[in-house]
């Protein structure tokens, strides 16, 4: 029997980003600079989460 091959196809680059350089604010959805370290509307910092924190459930035995 033959060797079947699928055709290779070119990999894909990744399409330039229009966002790039810059950041989405989790809280009020700003989008800011890149060098801001906090946001420009709401004055939250970069990479701060509005998730609550996670605390474990000790259950008696």
């Amino acid at each position: 029997m033959g060797d079947k091959r699928s055709p290779t196809r070119p990999k894909r680059q990744p399409k330039p980003s229009s966002d790039e350089g810059f950041w989405d604010c989790s809280v009020c959805t700003y989008k800011n600079t890149a060098e801001a370290f906090k946001c420009m509307m709401c004055d939250v910092r970069k990479g701060t989460s509005t998730r609550g924190a996670y605390t474990s459930i000790l259950l008696p035995r």
